[in-house]
């Protein structure tokens, strides 16, 4: 049997390691899992509603990353 915290590891695993808090819930990861998860160090949070599954290489741009899930159709000009 699958527990829930399995559930979101397998959830953020289909979303290449990164979700924002809204598409943790529209994957079916409840609050209380999400936030006990990265109470246990399972997941670190990069920034304000912004989750990465803990132990995955670094990011080389953590901030781009970031505002890709924030902003998900934004345009980033440099």
């Amino acid at each position: 049997m699958t527990t829930a915290t399995d559930q979101a590891r397998s959830a953020f695993g289909k979303c290449g390691g990164t979700m924002s808090t809204g598409e943790a819930l529209e994957a079916g990861i409840h609050p209380r899992t999400l936030y006990a998860m990265r109470d246990a160090g399972e997941l670190e949070l990069l920034a304000r509603g912004v989750y990465r599954l803990a132990g995955l290489p670094p990011l080389r741009e953590p901030d781009l990353a970031t505002v890709a899930k924030r902003v998900p159709h934004g345009v980033v000009c440099l």
